[in-house]
């Protein structure tokens, strides 16, 4: 957490104190109200600041293009295999996301996903690779393997939606009713779920996470080389760099 975000949780934290200790609210506004007002201002706060962080990669890297230097040097050969994908399977560039079904950013980042497959849908494919952090998130280990046994039945990506749509109330009670919004056969699914193979493709893919230095999630790599921030303008920045001729 940064100087400011810290500095934006003091102020909310002072505030809702002082509202809870019996002052009247402020500027006229309700008790209510005043609080909805703080807690929109800290989101709007830490949003500027992403925007902001943002940017200032993305200027960064292009001066480091400009100066020959490449701070993101490592390029890191990430096996395919049965991983699933999406868009061109003959694309020239391969973006490569290690996600959390759990994991608040890896939901944010779908959006800046799809964006980016929606602007380059002959130049870009996508593959999805899991890596639960089971210290931090509980649920997202059994989530990547509803997944993975989606995909066996050929809805890999439609039950991938849902799991990021339901990020913040996954259990495994919620894995079949998933399955049957989809059509999936429940049977089949909740046997797959708790396979040995599907086990197998999981740590497989932790396994390649880990040789890949990956320490959170979502970690995005570009034709092998390591993205440092998911927000889709400083990879939709990366993109148009490597398809200059």
């Amino acid at each position: 957490m940064t100087f400011w975000t810290r500095a934006a949780w003091v102020l909310c934290a002072v505030s809702v104190a002082f509202l809870s200790s019996g002052h009247p609210p402020l500027f006229g506004q309700t008790e209510a109200e005043s609080l909805k007002a703080l807690r929109q201002r800290l989101v709007e706060m830490e949003q500027a600041q992403l925007d902001l962080r943002t940017r200032l990669l993305v200027l960064e890297d292009r001066l480091n293009a400009l100066l020959g230097e490449d701070r993101e040097s490592a390029v890191y050969r990430i096996p395919l295999r049965k991983s699933p994908v999406r868009g061109d399977l003959e694309a020239p560039l391969t973006l490569i996301v290690f996600g959390d079904y759990q994991s608040d950013h890896s939901s944010r980042a779908q959006f800046a996903i799809s964006r980016l497959l929606e602007a380059y849908p002959t130049e870009l494919r996508v593959v999805h690779k899991h890596y639960p952090l089971r210290t931090l998130h509980p649920y997202a280990h059994d989530a990547a393997l509803a997944a993975i046994a989606a995909g066996r039945q050929g809805r890999f990506w439609e039950m991938h939606e849902l799991l990021y749509r339901n990020s913040r109330t996954l259990e495994p009670s919620l894995y079949p009713l998933l399955a049957n919004q989809i059509g999936l056969d429940l049977i089949a699914f909740q046997r797959d779920r708790t396979s040995l193979w599907a086990l197998e493709l999981l740590t497989e893919d932790e396994k390649q996470a880990v040789e890949a230095s990956v320490d959170s999630v979502p970690a995005l790599f570009l034709n092998g080389r390591r993205m440092r921030t998911w927000r889709y303008d400083y990879v939709k920045g990366a993109i148009e760099r490597l398809l200059e001729p």
